[in-house]
């Protein structure tokens, strides 16, 4: 609604913030409240052994290459799932590689 309303532009309508919308919307009883439903690709496992944390939350690097992380993303398509992995270097926070899948 912040996004229509700042491409919109209303003339003499002041939209100072986003907040401020979604607080007005609330007021009104014009809410949306998105029902997340968070479907994990990972399922944990009790049983598997535990990974080191090496980097122990400290994801600066002073060399390239040094120190890589990714992650993994489950996205829904009309043709199935696509599973993406952006795999970043933790010294300029570049997209060393962005391998994906689709099943």
């Amino acid at each position: 609604m912040y996004q229509l309303l700042q491409l919109k532009q209303p003339e003499g309508i002041s939209i100072p913030s986003e907040r401020t919308v979604y607080r007005i919307m609330d007021k009104i009883g014009f809410t949306h409240c998105s029902k997340r439903k968070p479907n994990g690709i990972t399922k944990a496992d009790r049983e598997a052994r535990k990974s080191d944390d090496l980097l122990k939350r400290d994801f600066r690097s002073d060399e390239p290459l040094k120190k890589c992380v990714t992650d993994i993303t489950e996205i829904k398509t009309k043709d199935g799932k696509l599973y993406v992995s952006a795999i970043f270097d933790c010294f300029d926070s570049g997209v060393l590689a962005l391998p994906w899948k689709r099943i």
